[in-house]
Parts: structure tokens; C-alpha cells; sequence
């Protein structure tokens, strides 16, 4: 399920668990929701609540960190290019060839990673498309003719190895990180605090107003944790900026 989905679900089971709340206020006894009675609903509430606020929390932060890390790979990978293209600099024409496979390669990866950004993609199956060491044997067959030309192959080499190495550490990534059996029993658990809240709360519009506008607000939390989750899926997607820099830094010189 996407993160729209989730924080449909997300809406809809908190909505209905404080209505039925509210049914279920109408046939119980005065006496089952005295002073003590609601008390203890409260108490239950309060605890399951800062059970839920804490754990949501930490994972917030954890997808948070897992996307701002896909972000910061991105980064790298387009850094790295642009380095390893100014060492292809100094072998000459002889690294022209390389240069346009680097362009090609890159280009495709920045296709690549806005297709995969859909829901009915197979992500893993973009990503082995996506060969971005497939300049790495241009640079081998370029012939070092002095020292300098021999160290500056040497480190172009050495680049291009780091670029392949965070290509497949995106590709191993791909999954989110967070289980969806985790993300359920967050559900699950505000689903209680929502039945608590309506069978405590009088059958008023002001309860009703309070209960849809905590619905929303839980709802966009669940939303922003499977968004951010899915780094390369979805609305908030890791950007290709820094690739495209790169490409237009290539194709200028």
C-alpha cells in the first residue's frame, strides 16, 4: 500500500472506531461511565497515547534519516562524476569517449529514477537497468603514455569504482525500511485511543469536530512516515538535480 492509501485506511478506522465510541456511549449505563468509570478510560488513553506519540515519533525520525541518507548518496554519486570527469581532463581526447558514456550513463539513471518514482513499477527491475559503471571499461582502455596520464587513470579508476558502489547502495535500498506489520499496529493503536475518546466524549458537534480534525492530523502523520520511507516512490521523492547538474557541468566543457 502507498502512503495515500495508508493514510486513507488511517482516516477511515480512526473515524469509525470514535463513532462507534459514541454508539456505544448511547447504551451503556449511567453508572458504567461515572466520575471513577471515566477515569480509568482516560488513564487508559493517556497511556496508550504516549505509547503511540513516542513510538510514531521515532520512526518519523527514522525514515527522516533514511531519506535524507538516499539524498545525500544522490549527492555523492553527482560529485563524484563531476570529479571524475575533471581527472578525465587531464588524459586528453583520449577520454572522450569515456565522457559521453558518463553523459549517457547518467542520463539514463535520472530516467530511470523518475520512472521508478510510480506506484506500478517494479523499482529493483529500473534499477538494474540503470548501468552506471558502464563507462568503467572506457576508462581501462585508455593508454596511460607518461606518469601523469598513469596516475590520473589510476584515480579516474578509483572514482568510478566509488560511483559503482553507491549505485548498488541505492539498489540495495530500495525497500522501505520500516515493516508494514509496524506501520499496522500503529493503526491499530490509534484505532483504541479513537474509541476511547468517543465513548468518553459527549454526543456533542464540538467532539465531533475535535475527533475528524485528530483523525487529519494522524492521518497526515502516517501519510508523512510511509512518504519518507520510500525515498524513490511516491510525492516526496529523492531529487535528480544534482545528476542533472552534472550531465549539463559534462556536456558545457
Amino acid at each position: 500500500m502507498n502512503s495515500v492509501q495508508m493514510a486513507m485506511l488511517t482516516l477511515f478506522l480512526t473515524l469509525l472506531a470514535g463513532l462507534i465510541g459514541f454508539c456505544v456511549t448511547l447504551y451503556l449505563k449511567e453508572s458504567w461511565l461515572d466520575g471513577v468509570s471515566r477515569d480509568q478510560f482516560k488513564a487508559l488513553r493517556n497511556m496508550i497515547g504516549s505509547l503511540l506519540a513516542v513510538c510514531l515519533a521515532f520512526l518519523l525520525v527514522t525514515a527522516k534519516n533514511n531519506f535524507d541518507k538516499k539524498v545525500e548518496l544522490v549527492r555523492a554519486q553527482a560529485s563524484n562524476v563531476i570529479l571524475l570527469h575533471r581527472v578525465l581532463d587531464l588524459l586528453g581526447d583520449e577520454a572522450s569517449e569515456a565522457r559521453t558514456k558518463i553523459i549517457r550513463t547518467l542520463q539514463g539513471q535520472i530516467d530511470l529514477l523518475q520512472v521508478a518514482r510510480h506506484d506500478n513499477i517494479d523499482q529493483k527491475e529500473a534499477f538494474k537497468k540503470a548501468k552506471i559503471d558502464s563507462f568503467r571499461e572506457a576508462v581501462l582502455a585508455i593508454e596511460a603514455k607518461d606518469q601523469n596520464k598513469s596516475w590520473a587513470k589510476s584515480t579516474a579508476l578509483n572514482l568510478t569504482q566509488e560511483i559503482t558502489g553507491i549505485r548498488w547502495k541505492i539498489f540495495n535500498e530500495l525497500n522501505a525500511n520500516i515493516p508494514l506489520e509496524v506501520v499496522l499496529f500503529l493503526i491499530a493503536l490509534l484505532v483504541t485511543v479513537f474509541f476511547n475518546f468517543g465513548v468518553i466524549s459527549h454526543n456533542h458537534w464540538t467532539a465531533a469536530f475535535g475527533l475528524i480534525a485528530a483523525s487529519m492530523c494522524v492521518s497526515g502523520a502516517i501519510f508523512l512516515l510511509v512518504e519518507l520511507d520510500r525515498p524513490f516512490q511516491g510525492f516526496f521523492t529523492v531529487p535528480t538535480e544534482p545528476l542533472k547538474s552534472a550531465v549539463d557541468i559534462i556536456k558545457m566543457e
